[in-house]
């Protein structure tokens, strides 16, 4: 106390490991041990070789810094001295780390905890500082990475089309480039980046960058090097390895008129699910809503846009990396690739919309995680209500949402209730907590809320001003209220200002429910009826094979060309397992629900869908294991051990189970949350549920 030099107060030989690594949180909101205020990243080069065999990485990054403060300024921030800290994974061995510029070798010393107050903090690596005044410099860091990491998943054979290779995809958000990348790895930092990657044939390699060469020597060794000049967040940094080929999808003429030009597009996947996909005309629909979205948010600025279609080993519907999303091809409906495939089109127009929000606009922290997920929800109703040139596609989302945000709210109890505001507090838990329903449903509606006060126009003109200003930034939820005072005005701001805080700062929120009514959301209370052969209150006259012949050939029952009826099934059946969990199962009851499903299952064959529709089946196993079906007690173990998206596992776990199958759902339990098949936090977390739900229906 009372001193300008930080090293004359504290002894850091007497420092231990965990205060040296608490010392290093810098912002509670970063989840990260960089110091970006000391040292800042200015671009990056990878050079890696990728080994699908042994399933590891190995080689260098260059990493550029430039030192901002002078070296007294930083030394609490590391335990050799004044120094650089990064943040790495437990999976990562770094074994040298040199100054590209002098050569010198420079000391660095690895920190790693078992269990801290911030999971996703891991470990940091810490460097002797390599400058003794501020500037740039160059540093060269020699490492590997085992398939151990949470930031890359390995999908085994099992859990693909092909069956017989492993496919490598990346699992970096909101925070996780760590995992295989050293680096500041923080979405409150951007930077442009180069990576030149080997990996041997037939595998082929792809990243969220643009190709620059190519090259295969004589053994089958592949390099192929990439760039990205436009600054990038490390979770956004992305990398695929796997045996696939691509079709390339044409959009001449689309834009032209309006000055644009849809970029070069190309989807990817594995042989045997492209020889379905290509030649349906599924893919058509991409270059028209990306034409949609230029003429609204301005040109896209990612060169050419690819899309992997993951295998179903993948955890997740969808990813926005740039220039390559990820899209679970579980989303395709399989029976009928050229008819309407809403789903499908949903999720493609919420990840290109990330190219714009998320990706060019990204949020600084993982508590402002709604200003990518929110407004990309709230503008994908739009994409889609004029791709469909169907104002009903919108309505009937809006409603699922509201319907779905309520449910959420409600569940969200104890000291989870903490999660029910739009900007949680999360520096005591992962970031990836960030990412719930909550953002993605509670932050389109304040958006709709917004538009209700003032108007629509108001709302795009906001967000297409806040896009322009904060392109290329990281940015927090108050650079957002402070873009609501510039377009609406500051006195009509203040009128709502009370509303804007509830929304974002309470659980509570207030949504007009009149805003959310919808005839084809409403037609699910009929379908339920028919379905479930109850005559009450019945207000129209179709008959089970109207409704089985709208879900076969993915039309609507208002005739809209959406196909809204899967959707419609989906909410159905979910309803139906609320029904099933609320009731008092008696001996006759037990009887006429075996009977029905019976039923049901002869008309929609709900449990033949385990490869042409496995959301159908996830949700219809939910119920049906219940009752020992035997059709989907056959199926279920199977496709659960090939399905890995959480979406589906999930529904397992509040299937209400028949006490006299424990051992048999136990077994299926037990094979689809194998812990090998997710990596890192979520793999922890699944494998917590997964215990107790084995050992509670263990027999």
């Amino acid at each position: 106390e009372g001193s300008d030099n930080i090293e004359s107060v504290i002894d850091w030989a007497e420092v231990d490991n965990k205060l040296i690594l608490d010392s290093l949180r810098i912002d509670h909101r970063d989840h990260t041990y960089a110091d970006i205020n000391s040292y800042r990243t200015l671009y990056q080069s990878l050079h890696l070789t990728v080994d699908m065999e042994d399933r590891t990485l190995s080689g260098f990054v260059e990493t550029t810094f430039v030192k901002i403060k002078p070296s007294w300024m930083m030394s609490k921030f590391s335990s050799v001295g004044p120094g650089l800290v990064l943040d790495i994974g437990p999976h990562v061995t770094v074994t040298e780390v040199e100054h590209v510029e002098t050569g010198e070798k420079l000391e660095f010393t690895t920190s790693c905890v078992d269990k801290h107050v911030v999971s996703v903090l891991q470990c940091a690596l810490q460097i002797n500082d390599p400058m003794s005044s501020v500037g740039q410099f160059k540093l060269r860091i020699h490492y590997s990475v085992t398939d151990k990491t949470s930031s890359l998943h390995f999908i085994p054979p099992l859990q693909t089309h092909s069956k017989d290779k492993y496919f490598l995809v990346s699992n970096t958000q909101p925070s996780n480039a760590r995992g295989w990348i050293p680096c500041q790895d923080t979405p409150a930092l951007k930077f442009p980046y180069h990576a030149t990657i080997r990996v041997k044939e037939p595998f082929t390699v792809l990243m969220s960058a643009i190709v620059t060469t190519t090259s295969t020597d004589e053994s089958g060794w592949a390099t192929v090097s990439f760039r990205q000049e436009i600054p990038t967040p490390p979770y956004l940094i992305a990398i695929t390895v796997a045996d696939i080929v691509s079709v390339d999808v044409r959009g001449e003429g689309l834009g032209t008129d309006a000055g644009l030009a849809v970029p070069p597009i190309r989807v990817w996947g594995e042989k045997s699910l492209m020889e379905k996909v290509g030649p349906s005309g599924i893919l058509d629909l991409i270059p028209r809503m990306m034409d949609i979205c230029e003429r609204k948010y301005g040109r896209y600025e990612w060169l050419r846009y690819d899309i992997v279609l993951n295998p179903p080993g993948y955890m997740f519907r969808g990813m926005e990396f740039p220039a390559m999303n990820y899209i679970s091809s579980t989303v395709l409906n399989f029976n009928d690739l050229a008819g309407p495939n809403y789903i499908f089109s949903n999720i493609i127009a919420h990840e290109m919309i990330h190219s714009w929000f998320g990706n060019l606009v990204t949020p600084k922290y993982a508590g402002d995680a709604w200003l990518a997920e929110g407004i990309t929800s709230f503008e994908e109703l739009e994409l889609m209500e004029e791709y469909y040139e169907n104002p009903e596609v919108g309505k009937f989302l809006r409603k699922d949402r509201y319907t779905s945000l309520k449910k959420t709210l409600e569940s969200y109890t104890g000291a989870s209730a903490k999660y029910k505001i739009l900007t949680p507090y999360l520096f005591e838990d992962h970031p990836f907590h960030g990412f719930t329903y909550i953002h993605y449903n509670k932050g389109s509606l304040f958006l709709e809320y917004l538009a209700n006060h003032t108007s629509r126009e108001k709302v795009d003109q906001g967000l297409r001003s806040y896009l322009d200003s904060h392109r290329y930034q990281s940015v927090d939820t108050a650079d957002f209220v402070h873009m609501l005072y510039q377009q609406f005005g500051v006195e009509s701001a203040k009128d709502i200002e009370r509303e804007i805080f509830v929304w974002l700062e309470r659980p509570s929120t207030k949504v007009p429910v009149k805003l959310y009514q919808s005839e084809i959301f409403e037609e699910c209370s009929e379908i339920y009826k028919i379905l479930t052969r109850s005559k009450r209150n019945r207000t129209v006259s179709w008959k089970l094979k109207d409704i089985a012949e709208a879900y076969d050939h993915r039309t609507g029952l208002l005739g809209d060309k959406a196909g809204h009826v899967h959707s419609q099934m989906m909410i159905v059946l979910e309803r139906m397992k609320t029904v099933i969990n609320r009731a008092n199962m008696t001996e006759t009851r037990l009887k006429n629900w075996k009977i029905l499903l019976n039923r049901l299952d002869k008309t929609f064959k709900f449990s033949q869908k385990t490869e042409s529709d496995p959301e159908m089946f996830a949700k219809w196993a939910s119920i049906a294991l219940r009752f020992n079906h035997t059709s989907t007690m056959s199926a279920a173990p199977v496709f659960f051990a090939e399905n890995a998206r959480l979406e589906l596992v999930f529904s397992l776990l509040d299937a209400p189970v028949d006490f006299r199958l424990r051992g048999v759902f136990a077994n299926i339990l037990r094979t689809s949350y194998d812990t090998s098949r997710y990596p890192g936090y979520i793999g922890s977390l699944l494998t917590s549920y997964a215990e107790y739900f084995i050992g509670f229906y263990e027999p």
